[in-house]
């Protein structure tokens, strides 16, 4: 079994005001030094587009990371390295020649390890285009859960990704090599590759990096050409993630979500922000995430083909729950990752509230949710999935065509410090709606509503 690297010791709080944030924290502005993107798909058709955004002046090194479903284990990473005011734009589709997904991007930044290159058993291919550009296919693999029972490489058609900002590449030459010129094309990223192989960064990966500065952004969109649907979505932006350089080897599995600092910039209920310093950085982002409940809209209306999915994400499960035993999982999570079991682990108890348009309520739900990503199908057996999804997908009853529905996380808690305890789960996601009209779809994607609910704060 693997072993928690996170601590249970949780330290004193330090109250601040809204206008300087001490530690990490959910930027309302959309740009951060993290996103976290809550899902991709790439199973029954399904594709998913991505485009990562530098606002800034700046030269960026960045980590991208692919995790597959059930416990959040890394299917793809690489360095991204990137030119002031570029946008990386690729998609995850199914992989042609095996079972799981790939990414695909024609994209010309900089990337370390270069994509469409060997990886054993999942080789990627680079094709020369007659505009000289090229294309190029990475698969995902199963190397982090070969050990596992469900070892299959199909984990990873459903997941959710984490971009996180290693640092400013403030070396005048390797800053250079990574800047497009005016054609659009990076000026060599070969002398990214071989600073890793055999120059600086091989000896001395804080070389030219300094701290990062945030100002990434993203957004996302899934896209089943079948059924003729689309939809948008946004990733969660951090900031104050960390106030150093994190550069890495590209085949280092550092940094992740659990790297940042241990102080957490949270919002309460009455929209004051406060400062916790909390046993460790994995703790720290679960604190900003954490919410009481998730809600939205639910729509199922026969008369217009009605669907409706919620995606359901808990992007820093893993640090909590991949350990050996229940009593070594770090709140608010409760349950183990047990990945040699078939059975479902690390599931999580959750209560549903379903409500029609005019306030009638149905009976509530007691359920579990298990998957560190999850696709929660509503409405009657058979109706349909309007993200057209099958991995990590669970079937909700809706007894109503239209209305409301509120996933409420009331057993787990975490203490943030001298007396604060806040109730939830770190969750983020949206709700998919798709309507049939004849040979038309139409896709509309909606960020989940959160709640805060704590004591002593």
């Amino acid at each position: 079994m693997k072993k928690s690297t996170i601590s249970l010791a949780v330290a004193a709080t330090v109250a601040t005001s809204a206008a300087v944030h001490a530690g990490q924290y959910v930027n309302p502005s959309k740009t951060g030094q993290v996103l976290l993107f809550p899902f991709y798909n790439a199973d029954n058709g399904n594709s998913t587009g991505i485009h990562i955004t530098n606002t800034t002046a700046s030269v960026k090194a960045v980590k991208v990371r692919f995790l597959e479903y059930k416990n959040s284990d890394a299917v793809l990473d690489f360095n991204l390295y990137m030119s002031p005011k570029d946008i990386f734009a690729f998609a995850v589709i199914p992989d042609a020649n095996g079972d799981g997904a790939a990414i695909i991007t024609g994209d010309a930044s900089c990337t370390v390890p270069a994509l469409g290159t060997s990886n054993g058993d999942f080789p990627g291919t680079a094709t020369e285009n007659a505009d000289g550009t090229t294309t190029r296919t990475q698969p995902f693999s199963n190397y982090q859960f070969t050990g596992d029972a469900d070892s299959s490489v199909e984990r990873s058609l459903t997941g959710h990704v984490e971009v996180i900002e290693m640092g400013v590449v403030s070396d005048e030459t390797y800053a250079a090599a990574a800047t497009h010129d005016s054609t659009g094309v990076p000026a060599d990223c070969a002398a990214l590759d071989t600073a890793w192989a055999s120059g600086t960064w091989s000896g001395n990966a804080s070389f030219g990096v300094s701290a990062p500065t945030g100002g990434l952004s993203g957004v996302a969109y899934h896209i089943n050409v079948e059924s003729a649907a689309s939809f948008g979505f946004e990733p969660t932006a951090i900031d104050g993630f960390s106030t150093s350089a994190q550069h890495t080897n590209p085949s280092s599995a550092s940094p992740t979500i659990s790297s940042g600092t241990s102080v957490a910039t949270v919002q309460t209920a009455g929209g004051a922000w406060v400062d916790y310093t909390l046993g460790s950085g994995a703790e720290a982002t679960s604190a900003l995430l954490q919410t009481s409940s998730l809600s939205n809209d639910v729509l199922v209306l026969p008369i217009v083909g009605g669907m409706t999915d919620w995606v359901v994400t808990f992007p820093t499960k893993r640090a909590h729950v991949d350990v050996a035993t229940a009593a070594d999982v770090v709140p608010p999570f409760t349950d183990n990752w047990d990945g040699s079991s078939e059975e479902s682990s690390a599931c999580e108890p959750v209560s549903i509230g379903r409500w029609d348009r005019e306030t009638s309520a149905a009976d509530g739900v007691e359920t579990s949710i298990c998957n560190a990503t999850s696709v929660v199908s509503m409405g009657a057996a058979g109706a349909g999935s309007a993200l057209s999804a099958s991995a990590g997908q669970t079937l909700l009853g809706y007894p109503y065509v239209e209305g409301w529905a509120k996933i409420s996380f009331g057993s787990q808690s975490m203490t943030l410090g001298s007396g604060a305890t806040r109730q939830g789960l770190p969750a983020i996601g949206f709700a998919a709606y798709k309507v049939v009209n004849g040979a038309m779809s139409y896709g509309q994607a909606t960020e989940h509503k959160t709640s805060i609910s704590s004591s002593g704060i």
